[in-house]
């Protein structure tokens, strides 16, 4: 064999590499798209289970602990699983979760989150623009329960005694405590059907709605709510 010849092979061996590299790369550009898409999704889905811990446990405002104080801490409390926790089916602008209600106290606490994408839908379908989503000033909370009369003002029930935001990615969250509602858990006390949490937006006169707490011929289930170590005054 002449050295041309074996000059020859030597060349067809170098391209081999040159090759496997380029399809290296390939991979890594595949994968790396692969764990970006994964890691979006599970970011997604943690993001929209998450809420701050303020926002899940029991808030002691005044009239709360002024009643544990003098139960030395014996205090019970009902929780309920949201049937609709949201104001709309499809465009789920705002989600009520973390339901609490002391029935001795007539207090009623929840939290309420939004995404910022809700801007969006402000702007498109309420007529809106430039909404500001931590502008929490221009969006207010009250109660509206079930009752016999036509009147709305008789069907409102409780007032607002403390409100917290707070923030998480492109989720906002505010924990809201209602003392004086008309639970109707109480013994002899008339019964409460159905309670909703009517969420005000400045600039929109219709409120968003959801129903947050169920006592009737279709729903009516309760759980204890227990009390962590940490949830006290």
């Amino acid at each position: 064999m002449s050295d041309f010849e074996r000059y020859g092979d030597y060349n067809e061996i170098d391209e081999a590499p040159g090759k496997s590299k380029v399809g290296l790369v390939i991979k890594i550009i595949a994968l790396t798209l692969c764990f970006s898409v994964v890691g979006l999704l599970a970011l997604r889905i943690i993001s929209f289970n998450y809420y701050p811990k303020e926002m899940k446990t029991l808030y002691f405002n005044e009239s709360l602990t002024s009643f544990y104080n003098e139960k030395n801490g014996d205090i019970s409390a009902l929780t309920q699983k949201l049937r609709s926790p949201y104001d709309h089916a499809e465009e789920g602008n705002f989600i009520a979760d973390n339901l609490i209600v002391i029935p001795e106290v007539n207090q009623l606490q929840l939290s309420v989150r939004y995404n910022i994408s809700i801007a969006d839908t402000l702007a498109n379908e309420y007529g809106l623009p430039d909404f500001d989503t931590d502008d929490f000033s221009k969006i207010s909370f009250r109660l509206y329960k079930s009752g016999e009369s036509k009147n709305e003002e008789d069907h409102l029930t409780g007032n607002l005694s403390y409100s917290f935001w707070d923030r998480f990615l492109m989720y906002r969250y505010c924990k809201l405590v209602f003392d004086g509602v008309d639970l109707g858990l109480s013994e002899g006390a008339e019964k409460t059907e159905w309670i909703r949490i009517e969420i005000f937006i400045e600039g929109i006169e219709k409120p968003f709605m959801i129903p947050i707490f169920e006592n009737n011929s279709d729903y009516s289930d309760f759980e204890d709510y227990e009390l962590s170590a940490k949830e006290k005054p």
